[in-house]
Order: structure tokens, then sequence, then C-alpha cells
């Protein structure tokens, strides 16, 4: 898939200082955010960073969504439950959704999710960062990269360019978090994968972290050539189609889609927006 879009053509930061990492961030940037976003709309900060920078750095594009999986409402005991979600592509990338969900008054976040196309191993990419209550309680925080190959190439390309990022962002103090997954993921895990519950206080340490991680994140972006072995690209298709197989009925966010929309709607959202 081609937009016609080169990366010399594409606006890069610049002017950044050095972050805890060491990979330039803004602060500029993360303040405006609080002041572009203010109040309740903090929960959905995630994705007015990501929307906002994959436009610019890489030229992300709307891609159709059907009616009826844009917004999903319910009812739960906890209140009501609200899931809008809209469905992008760039060069290389099939598919990037993002995704943002309140659940009743204050609680709510942002998921985004990152396929590439079919000829390129750039990893299946997902970034989550929910509140439980605007200026109090926690930041459910994840992170997550799961390679088409599992290999020492992937590993070399893919998941060491983040070790001193992760090795960062899990200083912070932080709580567990337990999902109720399927064998399939349980069998087989993320290599690179961070979750936990960040106390709110260090809201301004999380979305650093974030900016740091899609700082790497497009770095491998412009990186990544199109795949010509025809073994790796039949490793590729391999872990896709068993992935697609597997993920619907073993992923917390599928058994919970179920359970409130029914399987008909869930399945429509998985094709659209989550499978590979």
């Amino acid at each position: 898939m081609n937009f016609g879009i080169k990366k010399d053509d594409i606006v890069h930061n610049s002017g950044h200082s050095p972050g805890i990492t060491g990979i330039p961030i803004s602060a500029e940037r993360i303040i405006g955010y609080y002041i572009h976003l203010g109040g309740m709309i903090v929960k959905y900060i995630l994705a007015e960073m990501v929307t906002e920078r994959l436009i610019r750095e890489i030229g992300m594009v709307a891609k159709p969504l059907p009616e009826q999986i844009k917004i999903l409402e319910t009812e739960l005991p906890t209140g009501k439950a609200r899931f809008e979600s809209a469905l992008y592509q760039a060069e290389k990338l099939k598919k990037i959704t993002i995704g943002k969900r309140s659940l009743g008054n204050d609680g709510g976040g942002t998921v985004v999710m990152m396929v590439a196309d079919d000829t390129y191993d750039i990893p299946f990419i997902l970034a989550d960062i929910a509140f439980d209550s605007i200026g109090k309680g926690s930041i459910t925080t994840g992170f997550q990269l799961r390679p088409l190959v599992k290999d020492e190439e992937s590993t070399k390309k893919y998941i060491d360019p983040f070790l001193t990022w992760y090795n960062g962002i899990d200083k912070l103090p932080s709580e567990p978090v337990h999902l109720d997954i399927g064998e399939f993921l349980k069998a087989n895990p993320a290599p690179l994968n961070y979750l936990g519950r960040i106390p709110y206080d260090y809201l301004d340490e999380v979305l650093k972290f974030t900016e740091q991680f899609f700082d790497i994140l497009l770095d491998i972006y412009w990186k990544a050539e199109p795949v010509t072995d025809a073994q790796r690209r039949k490793k590729m298709e391999a872990f896709r189609s068993e992935y697609n197989q597997n993920i619907f009925g073993d992923d917390f966010s599928g058994k919970m889609l179920i359970k409130a929309f029914g399987r008909k709607t869930a399945a429509l959202f998985y094709d659209y927006l989550v499978y590979l």
C-alpha cells in the first residue's frame, strides 16, 4: 500500500529536550495536551497524542468503518459503558485502530492497535492508557509488541530497541493487572509486554514514556522494508492465521464484547478493528 508519502515529506519532531531514557520528548507538547483537553477529556489523552502525531508523521488517513460498530453503548452494574472506534491506515500499515472507551462518570481511556501490511513483518502493536477516575486513583497502562516471526532477527530489530525504555517504565510504582485470557494467549505471551496500574500522581511520567514508546516505534517503522524471503513470508502468514483463529475467544476484550453486545457485533468489531 503506497499513499505517495515519502519520509522526507513528513514533519518530524524538533527542539526536544532529553527524556527519561535519553530519547527526545517534548515537554511543551505534553503540557499542550493538558491545555487542549482539560477536565474530563484527559481520559482520552492517548487518542489525542497518537492521532495528531500519526497524521503528521506518517500520513495516517481514515478507513471506512461500519456504522454499527463506530459507537457501542451498554449499561453495566458500574454505570454506562461507551466504546467509540476509529479506523485508519498508512503506508506499511493496513490497520490503525484508535478506540476510546468510557465507564461511568469518570473512568475511561484509549487503546491503540497497529497492524502491518502483509508484506511487512512489523510487529502487532498495542498501547493502552485508562483511568479509574480523573485526578485520583490509578492509570492502567499497557504496551505490547508481538512480532510475526519468533526468531533472533525479530528480537534484534523489534524487541531490543525497547529494552532501555522497558527498564525505565518498569521502575515506576505499579500494581499488577490480571486479565482473563485464554489458553492461546497464555501459551504465546508477547515478548515485550508491560501492564501495570500506576498511581495517578505519575501521569507526567506515563505520558513521557508513552511518547518515547512511539519515538522508538516510528524509528522502526521508517526502517522497515518489505519481506522478500519466501520462507519468512510463510511464517508471517502462518502466525497471522493462527492468531486470528484464536484471539476472538481468548482475548479479555473479545469476551467482554460478546457478553455486552452479542457474538455477531463482537465478530464484526474484531474483523474490522483487531484481526491481523
